[in-house]
């Protein structure tokens, strides 16, 4: 039987009495951008019994997990070979193959989706487009100054974030207030500050991606050796007509996007493609266009995923009347994107299309970044859903979440400067897939957390020293049971979060949760009066944690007394 790449499926099994011969062949092509076609052939001695239908996604999976693709696509060449034995590299990679079979059948099948843990850090907004669909872009937006952006991205990579997105507008440097403020700061281009905000990230241990719009040949030739991977996103038309989405835009369009992909690829810069979809083209523009891009770009070792970006209107922007996208439309689009890059991650983002799990089924197999630290600055008005969220969502459909790294190709792995990164951002997605919890600090907590508008605001994390956590809070009417008394759930609201700070201490090297709590109410809490918390650290047993807390009056009169089990998560990892 002969496997071409295609749409040929081949029945396997893991017997290893099967005879097992491989070959393959390359197609050259006189156009120097075409992607050579690879075929192989697998001759099997016995019937298989019981097989497993594999289809060419996992075929190129197991080949990619110990070789470099090759392709003449734009001149590419890998800057390392792993090196397999001469005389027994095709059995061992087939025979591996047929081990994982389960394993592959579950990945292609779309019974797992996977998402990453990421973060977007806004540089400006300051933008030289005027895209009727976006309301992010301003004309006069200041420039986050490098200061900033080490203290955001330190402060993400102490939650656990993976990635962070350097979010910006295209070609600020156009403006002069960008130009000052680069020459302030001594970038002598807005590239310069760039490659700056990279570094910084890479310090932190986290994977920097760029959505900066379309760069040329010559500035992402800068980044080649920056450690950082790009987003690019594309539109299917070119909607330049009077009331048309890109009336406003200069040089946005299908071939523009395309330009740009090859300039990527040609620094060898990982990439991930978006498709901008219902701003006013034709389905089959649509369509044709997802056909077309996929043709041009499938094979190319250096792209990583692809992301559906289905428009959703939004406060400001010039199309914020246009209705969305019907379900049936996105499920045409995501089939498509399934034919058209057949072994890669399509994502929907989950935020803007409530409806994705249903998706699976038509080949959706990824959530790609999800902002859970920072939400999604392009789309403010829209909540991004938490991990246990998505989750359960998914549960409802037999489907499994996993959490997977921003680099999928060996291509984009095998970066000596980001290898260090690499390994830090590994440890903490195999502790967290393997913990089944994925606590994550998104400044959302109630008692503590500065982005929820309902919240408290209470500064508890500037109330610790050593391992002892003392704050003040005065409680209004709003938090009263009975007239005049503090509801008692919220006092051991507050009791809980006390003693939690308390265990994970002023340095915060380890992630606790609550095992159980114990709470003794001796005399009201009254509305309207400071109550001070103190909790204290008071033993450890292996990685349960015992705590103590109090809350007392301006006097000195003890109200309530908690204590607490905690139980460790992850060692030498982050928390608030």
């Amino acid at each position: 039987m002969e496997l071409i790449l295609g749409r040929a499926n081949v029945c396997v099994r893991p017997d290893p009495s099967c005879c097992v011969s491989v070959t393959t062949r390359v197609s050259d092509s006189p156009n120097p951008t075409s992607v050579r076609s690879t075929s192989a052939s697998i001759d099997m001695a016995k019937p298989c019994d019981s097989p497993t239908s594999i289809s060419r996604a996992t075929i190129i999976r197991s080949f990619a997990a110990r070789t470099t693709l090759t392709s003449s696509f734009c001149n590419y060449r890998p800057r390392r070979i792993p090196k397999v034995p001469k005389n027994c590299s095709a059995v061992l990679l087939i025979i591996d193959f047929f081990l994982r079979c389960d394993t592959l059948y579950v990945m292609n099948n779309c019974v797992s989706i996977s998402y990453v843990s990421s973060s977007y850090l806004e540089l400006t907004r300051t933008c030289h487009q005027g895209c009727g669909y976006c309301s992010f872009y301003r004309d006069d937006a200041d420039l986050m100054t490098i200061d900033e952006i080490r203290m955001r991205v330190n402060n993400l990579s102490r939650r656990n974030a993976t990635e962070v997105v350097f979010l910006s507008g295209e070609q600020p440097q156009e403006f002069p207030h960008i130009q000052i403020a680069l020459h302030k700061a001594g970038f002598a281009s807005f590239a310069d500050y760039l490659l700056a905000a990279c570094q910084i990230a890479l310090e932190a241990n986290v994977l920097p991606v760029l959505e900066v719009g379309y760069l040329d040949s010559f500035t992402w030739e800068k980044f080649s050796a920056a450690g950082c991977s790009a987003r690019i996103n594309l539109v299917s038309a070119a909607l330049a007509s009077n009331g048309e989405a890109l009336e406003k835009s200069r040089g946005r369009n299908p071939s523009a996007g395309r330009a740009c992909i090859e300039a990527v690829h040609a620094a060898m810069i990982p990439y991930s493609v978006g498709f901008i979809i219902g701003i006013g083209e034709s389905e089959e523009e649509r369509l044709n266009f997802i056909e077309e891009t996929g043709r041009f770009c499938t094979a190319d070792p250096w792209l990583q995923d692809i992301r559906l970006l289905p428009f959703q209107p939004t406060p400001g922007c010039a199309m914020r009347d246009r209705p969305p996208l019907p379900f049936a439309a996105i499920e045409k689009a995501v089939t498509a994107l399934r034919k058209a890059f057949p072994v890669h991650h399509i994502s929907v983002p989950p935020w803007l299309f409530y409806r994705f799990p249903e998706l699976a089924e038509s080949g959706l197999n990824d959530l790609a970044g999800v902002p859970v630290f920072t939400g999604d600055p392009t789309h403010p008005n829209f909540e991004i859903p938490c991990y246990e969220t998505l989750k359960v969502r998914l549960e409802g459909h037999n489907i499994h979440l996993y959490e997977r790294g921003t680099l999928s190709t060996t291509a984009a792995l095998n970066r000596p400067e980001i290898l260090d990164t690499l390994t830090h951002t590994r440890g903490l997605i195999e502790r967290r897939n393997l913990s089944g919890l994925n606590l994550i600090d998104n400044d959302h907590c109630f008692v503590c957390g500065p982005r929820n508008n309902s919240g408290l605001h209470i500064p508890v994390n500037k109330s610790v020293e050593g391992h002892t956590c003392t704050f003040t809070w005065t409680p209004g009417p709003s938090y009263q049971g009975y007239a005049g008394i503090v509801h008692g759930g919220l006092l051991s609201t507050l009791l809980d979060e006390s003693m939690a700070y308390a265990v994970m201490g002023a340095d915060k090297k380890i992630l606790a949760v609550t095992a159980d709590m114990r709470v003794r109410f001796l005399r009201p809490a009254p509305v309207g009066v400071p109550l001070k918390f103190v909790a204290t650290l008071v033993g450890q047993r292996k990685n349960l944690h015992f705590a103590r807390a109090s809350v007392i009056l301006p006097e000195g009169s003890v109200l309530a007394e908690a204590e607490g089990r905690f139980a460790e998560i992850i060692l030498n990892g982050a928390s608030k």
